[in-house]
């Protein structure tokens, strides 16, 4: 949905108001009137408001209409103008064309045909802003393509068995960044699958977009900055003209920024002195090292009286025997219950998690052997650092050791029970782990067999949902597009408008107005 501003010029007050009340400014998303007596006033109003459509007289005191018009094309504005005057001259008609004019209108007008001509205006400007967005896009695509193959390369460079130098100094040279005294910065996403996977749809290239859309506008300040994703980290580089103290303010304001806008939690290293080019690697170890003493259990304190650390190779026997019954709900248990024994340690660094991790991993190698099973599984990430996610997706992934194990009538029969489910809550939050949640199989033994049985994916079926009605919606009620977004399942009616314009091949407000005609 694209909202519009108008700017009425004319000295007379009463022609003002009457365009202004005679006009279903609503119909057009015109959200926003100004009004100027003479072209001095029109030009200040244009040069801090912008607006995109300009209803202006000729015959004005002060400025007059034709040399408004001629300071607006010599500034660049591309607003669309219909002029209103009283003399059916040549030069005011050739003062509308070089101004950008749309329409001209001789006084006395009919009201019916200012309104004809504001809406074909208003669908002129909405298909320059479609084409300027589409040109947009691709040359996003372009420089996002750039930017991913640079940054694979830098990855390359910096994790070759003997670091390649000349490879990192040649991407940052062709970046504009400097080759020393830089700042490096290490973060690490802490529930990055769960927002991936609630708020971005699993949608992880408009995550990615998001994350990096957020460093732009905190690091605007600084001269030069340049990112790039190192396994589960982003590291990014910064010139150093400022403190450590202002480095400091940064990186919390970075942390505050992706957690107020995208939730997303991170855990963060600064050593807090400069590099050059030559030793990048050695800056992210070090900011590693930082963030591996990280406490994931955020400020609970130390209790020092527990009788024994805990450990899930003692949980052997039940796991094996869980999982011979196919007993999902008692593994998860068995989880759930390691999972407190951690919490209750008060403090537990990434780095002892890690060492939980291993071990879940080695009991995993060690139970599948012993059910003869040949393990096409992933291991758990060592760089998990949230304990709910750690929960998750080891539970998961023994849930996924029993679904290796072949379909059975039950299953199949839940999958269509989930199909069922996703049709009858298309508003409700609904995402692949919270359907493993709900219907005890792992996300991706839901998404493999729905993908199998309905040949689309559960992400593609929903959102076809959620776009037929929000088109019945649109077509058949008076209701509000925010409220539709929200009614079909979308917080953000900026998300839902994207996602519309993506499916339906134009905007809300455009489907809506083609449905009225």
């Amino acid at each position: 949905m694209m909202m519009m501003k108008v700017l009425i010029v004319d000295d007379e007050q009463h022609v003002r108001e009457s365009v202004e009340l005679s006009i279903n400014w609503s119909k057009y998303d015109i959200t926003e009137i100004y009004m100027a007596g003479d072209g001095a006033e029109a030009l200040e109003i244009v040069r801090r408001e912008a607006p995109e459509l300009i209803i202006c007289d000729m015959s004005m005191p002060r400025m007059d209409g034709i040399a408004f018009l001629e300071v607006l094309r010599e500034e660049g504005w591309d607003s669309k103008v219909i002029v209103l005057s009283g003399y059916q001259e040549f030069r005011y008609t050739r003062a509308t064309l070089l101004a950008n004019g749309f329409d001209y209108l001789l006084k006395p007008f009919k009201i019916d045909d200012l309104d004809k001509t504001i809406s074909r205006a208003v669908k002129s400007i909405e298909e320059t802003k479609q084409n300027e967005s589409e040109a947009l896009r691709k040359n996003h695509q372009v420089h996002e393509a750039n930017t991913l193959l640079s940054e694979q390369k830098m990855v390359t460079y910096l994790q070759s068995e003997v670091t390649n130098h000349e490879g990192v100094r040649q991407l940052l040279t062709e970046a504009g960044f400097p080759l020393d005294h830089f700042y490096v910065l290490l973060f690490l996403p802490r529930n990055g699958a769960v927002v991936v996977d609630h708020n971005f749809m699993g949608d992880e290239a408009l995550f990615q977009f998001s994350v990096r859309n957020i460093i732009r506008d905190i690091l605007r300040p600084l001269t030069h900055y340049y990112v790039f994703r190192l396994d589960a980290f982003l590291c990014l580089l910064t010139v150093g003209d400022v403190s450590v103290a202002e480095m400091e303010h940064y990186r919390k304001k970075l942390a505050g920024s992706w957690l107020n806008t995208i939730r997303i939690e991170t855990l963060s290293g600064f050593q807090r002195k400069k590099y050059s080019y030559t030793d990048i690697l050695a800056g992210v170890k070090e900011a590693k090292t930082e963030i591996l003493k990280s406490n994931i259990l955020g400020d609970q304190q130390i209790i020092v009286d527990l009788p024994k650390i805990p450990t899930f190779m003692d949980k052997e026997l039940l796991v094996l025997e869980a999982l011979k019954k196919q007993d999902k709900e008692y593994l998860e248990e068995l989880i759930r219950s390691f999972v407190q024994e951690l919490r209750d340690l008060g403090y537990l660094s990434l780095k002892e998690l890690q060492h939980y991790t291993i071990e879940v991993n080695l009991l995993i190698m060690r139970v599948s052997r012993q059910l003869d099973q040949e393990l096409h599984i992933e291991p758990l990430s060592l760089w998990i650092s949230d304990l709910v996610e750690w929960e998750k997706a080891l539970t998961h992934l023994f849930w996924l050791m029993i679904e290796s194990e072949g379909d059975n009538l039950s299953s199949l029969r839940s999958i269509d029970a989930i199909r069922h489910y996703i049709e009858s809550n298309i508003g409700e939050d609904i995402s692949l782990t919270s359907l493993a949640d709900r219907f005890y199989f792992s996300p991706q033994y839901i998404a493999k067999k729905f993908k199998e049985t309905y040949d689309t994916t559960i992400m593609n079926y929903l959102t076809g949902l959620r776009m037929d009605k929000a088109k019945s919606l649109l077509s058949y009620s008076d209701i509000s597009i925010v409220e539709i977004s929200r009614i079909v399942g979308y917080e953000d009616d900026n998300y839902f408008g994207k996602v519309f314009r993506k499916h339906v091949g134009q905007s809300p407000t455009q489907y809506r107005k083609q449905q009225d005609l």
